[in-house]
């Protein structure tokens, strides 16, 4: 079914696609905040002079449509105005010549214009090119990527192979007849799928009753939940042995010494065996050892609604959500010190959040912005990597955990 038509505020700019608002100090930043684009068109922002295009490209007047400067005056029109072909491709050409472009030359409505090689762009003098450092980009190579003169190559760490496209890294299967699952927890159990969506014939779903929060050891291949009980005495933490990945056993209770009650994330330190815990009622992170005897909070400053929670226990670092007063990604050392922003803009409801911990990067989604980003541990190199009704419909699905 279509969704309605929404409402902004007056504070709000409605994207053209009538569903999504964005703030409206965000119109004509240079960003593309709208899933359409349309907070950037050039009929809102006729004044913007933001880079549109990749270099060797060409901007197609008043849209974002960009095409391969190699294919400008080639006879065929690629732009809806035609504005990459017409009289000035015939009467501009010979202007090229006495232009000394490094690599090539083709006339523009604005004049001949140098441009570069693949992997080359255009330097500050308009005629030179120097090398373009792929590995720069985003999404170039899925872990490793060296940067060459005119080129770059991939790579994998150990454990995962490279693909035919010499890009996409995949983790090897050891043993071969133990395939990737993925673990869900919903309000009645917790079962395992493959990552086609098919059901895993071998382990049976455990019953649970509704699963706020769970996480996988892979090194003791233990599942742990929080089991939400009526009362907070009757929340408790459950954990249960999956060997080999032939089903749930040896199914236990680690009596945790903090209330559970209102834990809405958690997480397991692979390296020393710790919990660490999201309680978004009380506004604190804290952490318990193995056994749950001794638990202390690591954070409870400056949290008015925390929410996700991933570790990267060899860099020793905590990353969290908070949508509170001031929304945000942060990060933090094991022990809650040398607290760091690394996204504090353009954030408005920052819910699950994972890691890349090969390439160290964090990604998170926003509930209300309806999109998934990504910036690297520093809080650099910002990317949507996907926004719209997709990540909006995910997002519903709250009574899931993967």
């Amino acid at each position: 079914m279509p969704l309605a038509p929404k409402t902004c505020s007056p504070k709000q700019f409605a994207c053209r696609d009538q569903i999504t608002c964005i703030s409206k100090g965000w119109r004509c930043d240079g960003e593309r905040d709208c899933p359409d684009g349309s907070d950037e068109a050039p009929e809102i922002c006729p004044q913007s002079k933001a880079q549109r295009c990749q270099p060797n490209e060409h901007n197609c007047l008043g849209t974002e449509v960009c095409v391969p400067m190699s294919r400008l005056c080639n006879g065929v029109q690629d732009c809806v105005d035609g504005s990459d072909e017409g009289p000035h491709c015939r009467e501009l050409r010979g202007n090229c010549s006495r232009l000394g472009c490094q690599h090539h030359c083709v006339p523009t409505l604005d004049g001949p214009t140098c441009y570069c090689n693949s992997s080359f762009q255009l330097q500050a003098d308009g005629k030179t090119c120097k090398d373009f450092d792929e590995c720069s980009v985003y999404g170039t190579c899925s872990q490793l990527c060296t940067n060459t003169d005119g080129s770059f190559t991939c790579g994998c760490v150990e454990g995962y192979l490279l693909q035919p496209d010499n890009r996409s890294c995949k983790a090897k299967n050891e043993p071969v007849d133990r395939p990737p699952v993925l673990l869900i927890a919903n309000s009645q159990n917790i079962l395992a799928t493959y990552l086609s969506g098919a059901q895993v014939s071998t382990i049976t779903p455990t019953s649970t009753r509704q699963t706020t929060a769970m996480d996988f050891s892979y090194a003791n291949e233990t599942v742990c939940w929080v089991h939400v009980g009526d009362s907070a005495a009757q929340t408790q933490l459950k954990c249960a042995r999956m060997p080999g990945l032939k089903g749930f056993v040896d199914e236990h209770t680690i009596n945790i010494s903090l209330s559970l009650h209102h834990v809405e994330q958690m997480a397991i330190d692979w390296l020393t065996g710790n919990f660490y815990f999201v309680d978004d009622i009380d506004d604190r992170i804290f952490v318990c050892n193995r056994n749950g005897d001794t638990c202390v909070t690591l954070l409870d400053l400056e949290l008015y609604n925390p929410k996700g929670i991933a570790l990267d226990p060899a860099m020793g670092k905590v990353f969290f959500t908070d949508y509170g007063q001031i929304p945000k990604v942060e990060r933090c050392d094991m022990d809650g010190q040398n607290r760091t922003k690394l996204v504090d803009s353009k954030i408005v409801f920052p819910h699950g959040i994972t890691l890349d911990l090969v390439s160290r990067l964090v990604y998170w989604a926003d509930a209300y912005l309806d999109y998934i980003e990504v910036v690297d541990y520093e809080g650099k190199g910002r990317q949507t990597i996907i926004q719209g009704i997709l990540v909006r419909e995910l997002l519903r699905c709250r009574g899931t955990i993967l």
